[in-house]
């Protein structure tokens, strides 16, 4: 079988394209490594803080409920929370619509100079 490869003074190898593009096929996939890597350090660092909003919405849900059943008034406003460094504030909306209790509740809380938001709504039935 003739090798179709030409070498210069005896000598066989890759030619400079080919190296050329090899680096740059190489320096693409890790600068897509990267990336990943990076993404996902962010939503490590931001995981604590989400999780935090979400288990407060359903405390507050839990005490309108418990309220609702011992014919206490409803808050709307609560202190804000502190969680890794972050404010977290919360507000809840209180409508009666004659059968149920609709609570929205809104965490509102800093991510990387955002807003962020985490509003969850349930319905308190007076069926026991």
């Amino acid at each position: 079988m003739k090798n179709n490869k030409k070498s210069v003074g005896g000598q066989s190898g890759f030619t400079l394209i080919e190296v050329l593009l090899a680096v740059l096929v190489l320096s693409a996939g890790l600068l897509t490594l990267a990336a990943v890597f990076a993404q996902g350090a962010v939503i490590l660092v931001n995981t604590p803080v989400q999780l935090a909003a979400k288990e407060w919405a359903y405390e507050i849900i839990d005490e309108i409920a418990i309220r609702k059943d011992a014919g206490l008034e409803f808050p709307t406003s609560y202190p804000p929370r502190e969680i890794n460094g972050r404010e977290l504030n919360a507000n809840a909306v209180i409508t009666d619509t004659g059968f149920a209790l609709r609570v929205q509740v809104t965490i509102t809380y800093p991510i990387n100079n955002d807003e962020r938001r985490y509003v969850t709504t349930v319905l308190i039935d007076d069926i026991n």
